[in-house]
């Protein structure tokens, strides 16, 4: 090997250096991160949001079940057969007001065997002791189904139950 051979390769591996140095050291910033949560439940979940006090309470909390739970009261089912939407009333006997909940809705036919199983979340906004009726998209998109207390329809169908239970719910003063 000649001297400017030796120096040819000296300045191509400088310049290779030079060039490769910024791609490796961006992909050296690409770093990715999971962070956990940890649920929040109870009085420890309190948030300042917009200068008001905002709490979510969760199903694993005591005052959920104690409190909560017997003070929300969901009631008036309908969907009929040809109804892309099922809609209640919420009663919201707290002393605070409701922003929004999260449910679930658990479908049964008329000899009690589920049918279907979901969890929502709905946006609503509910006083204190207001009631108010709330419209959700339907679990039955072929609309084969109907409520078995709402208007009984012309054509064949299916009749079901359903049993709404409280998952969340948040708070507001």
């Amino acid at each position: 090997m000649t001297v400017s051979n030796i120096f040819r390769r000296l300045i191509l591996t400088i310049f290779a250096v030079f060039i490769l140095y910024p791609v490796s050291s961006l992909e050296a910033r690409k770093i990715k991160t999971r962070h956990t949560i940890a649920k929040v439940a109870g009085n420890d979940s309190e948030k300042l949001q917009k200068g008001r006090c905002r709490v979510t309470l969760t199903a694993d909390s005591v005052d959920f079940d104690m409190i909560i739970r017997p003070a929300v009261r969901f009631y008036g089912f309908d969907k009929t057969i040809g109804s892309s939407f099922e809609s209640f009333f919420i009663t919201n006997g707290l002393d605070s007001t409701i922003e929004g909940m999260e449910i679930s809705i658990t479908y049964f036919d008329m000899k009690g065997r589920q049918l279907h199983r979901r969890t929502t979340r709905i946006d609503c906004k509910a006083a204190a002791g207001e009631t108010i009726r709330t419209d959700i998209k339907s679990w039955d998109i072929q609309k084969s189904f109907y409520f078995h207390r709402s208007a009984k329809p012309k054509r064949q169908a299916t009749p079901f139950d359903v049993k709404i239970d409280l998952i969340s719910i948040n708070l507001s003063d």
